[in-house]
């Protein structure tokens, strides 16, 4: 084992000079093609065994590893606090020690925001809080009473936990893992590079293979996750715009047919985006979406931003940052209501966030060469937070003082997917409520292209091993195709259920590639001082 550049330098990938497979690995790209279409096709032909055999996959997981999700998601959080508390973090950079960033910290700031952020800020924008307002472990134990003010601030709290420091820690550990030894030892620009000093000459090797080869089996289940819930919620919201009845099923949620055409039109877009070599697609998409994320945050302040919110607010931000290291720590027993809300709730997420990192911490490197160690943990975890904070503050907010001010309708009767619509829909009502509803509208199917556009590319880069130039049209509408029927193959056969089964049974074995990212960075700090 050696973190010597002289020798992380030498370390190269096996690629294919001939065929289909020309300039990709093809362990690498096989490998994970078979394994995505074996689940595809257990899905859709026998998906009766398929969503009982993931649900005992995943009860089996989180009976032996719930505590293991828990802890690392703490562990990484306490050593990126502690990285930027070192010295040294401020002078090692992403690159050799003259190198200056590729971007200003605007557009840099802008762009790690887009990465992480994606449609599950809106799908939940509304929905968790309110579900938090009437049970979370505060109310389980009996210290508040649930729908009461206070239960409203420890909502918000259990929230911020979720989409808080914890969620971007994963990306912040992976994707600095990658930049540090990709941009400062010239090594490739793909998953496994994260642990380039412990794998050694098995860094293009079978072992290293096995790596991204489960990096694209994550990040294929978490896309399926978000995309999956994500048209579920532009189908309702096409429902509240438009009114028309037949987009909903008689229990109010949306038609499994409509949804599967709302996921076709998105991979439409994404993927043509992609083919046609519109490289630009995804900075433009990312931009505009950015802008009606503010303003969407912006009209909410408007409308129903109040004193109480921002106290609120203020309450739930204290809470949120105090009682953290119980909070992250808190394992709860297989057992009981307690447990049921965590695995429900946070080990989803964390599962959720840990899929997420393969792409997303690949676009962190990418876009990151330059910076310092510690700029880049401040700008991929503290500044995001700050925005997710401040949306939920005021779009969750404006749903909270509706229910403690006991209006109608009840915002919680609504399914999910219609929540923040019929939230905006209680403040303003008419043309407002419809081009206001019409924006979200567009905003999630807008995240919902962003996001597989982004993962298609990712994908390929991973697969002909960091080489984000090669994206044949063949390989981008096989996997394309291959994501697009998997999420509706999982939303016919299961539903949420299933999706969410896939994605902690997928996020497993990468959760232990981001923990050895921490043993990778701390070797080259060691090296470097």
């Amino acid at each position: 084992m050696s973190i010597r550049p002289e020798i992380l330098s030498t370390r190269s990938i096996q690629r294919t000079t001939s065929g289909f497979y020309k300039g990709f690995n093809l362990p690498v790209a096989f490998g994970a093609m078979v394994i995505v279409l074996v689940l595809i096709l257990w899905i859709v032909f026998f998906p009766q065994s398929a969503t009982a055999s993931l649900s005992m996959g995943r009860e089996l997981t989180l009976s032996g590893f719930r505590g293991w999700y828990v802890y690392a998601l703490a562990g990484f959080v306490l050593f990126c606090v502690i990285l930027v508390c070192l010295p040294i973090s401020g002078h090692i950079r992403l690159g050799p020690d003259d190198a200056e960033p590729d971007f200003s910290t605007g557009s840099w700031l802008s762009m790690m925001f887009c990465a992480g952020i994606g449609a599950g800020v809106l799908i939940y924008a509304v929905a968790e809080p309110l579900a938090h307002f009437e049970m979370n472990p505060k109310v389980l134990v009996g210290a508040l009473v649930a729908g009461s003010p206070e239960a409203a601030a420890s909502a918000l709290s259990y929230t911020y936990l979720h989409w808080g420091l914890s969620a971007w820690s994963c990306y912040a550990v992976l994707g600095l893992s990658i930049a540090l030894y990709s941009h400062r030892y010239g090594m490739p620009l793909t998953i496994r590079t994260a642990l380039a000093p412990l794998l050694g000459k098995r860094y293009g090797a079978a072992f290293g293979n096995v790596i991204d080869i489960f990096s694209i089996v994550a990040i294929v289940t978490g896309v399926a996750t978000t995309l999956g819930y994500g048209v579920a919620q532009f189908v309702s919201g096409a429902a509240a715009v438009t009114g028309i009845d037949a987009l909903r099923a008689d229990d109010g949620e949306p038609q499994v047919f409509w949804q599967l055409g709302a996921l076709g039109l998105a991979a439409l877009i994404a993927t043509g985006s992609v083919v046609s070599g519109l490289g630009r697609g995804i900075k433009w998409l990312s931009n505009l979406s950015t802008g009606l994320f503010f303003l969407v945050l912006a009209t909410f302040v408007l409308i129903a931003g109040s004193g109480a919110s921002i106290a609120r607010y203020g309450t739930a931000i204290r809470d949120y940052l105090f009682e953290f290291p119980v909070t992250a720590t808190l394992v709860a027993n297989n057992t009981g209501e307690l447990a049921d809300w965590q695995t429900d709730w946070t080990i989803f997420y964390w599962a959720w966030w840990i899929a997420f990192a393969p792409f997303v911490a690949l676009f962190l490197a990418r876009v990151s060469r330059g910076r310092t160690l510690r700029a880049f943990v401040l700008g991929c975890m503290f500044i995001p937070v700050t925005v997710c904070t401040l949306w939920f503050a005021f779009v969750a907010g404006a749903a909270l003082d509706w229910q403690l001010a006991g209006g109608a309708p009840n915002l919680s009767a609504f399914p999910i997917s219609a929540q923040i619509y019929e939230t905006f829909r209680a403040y303003t009502g008419g043309m407002v409520s419809l081009v206001g509803n019409s924006i979200i509208a567009v905003l999630m199917l807008m995240l919902l292209i962003t996001t597989m556009n982004a993962a298609i590319l990712a994908i390929n880069t991973i697969a002909a091993g960091g080489l984000d130039a090669v994206q044949p049209k063949g390989h981008v509408i096989l996997w394309g195709s291959a994501v697009t029927i998997i999420i509706g193959a999982l939303v016919t056969a299961g539903g949420t259920e299933s999706i969410r089964d896939a994605m902690i049974l997928g996020a497993l074995p990468f959760s232990f590639v981001i923990a050895l990212s921490i043993v990778s960075i701390t070797l080259s700090i060691i090296f470097e001082s």
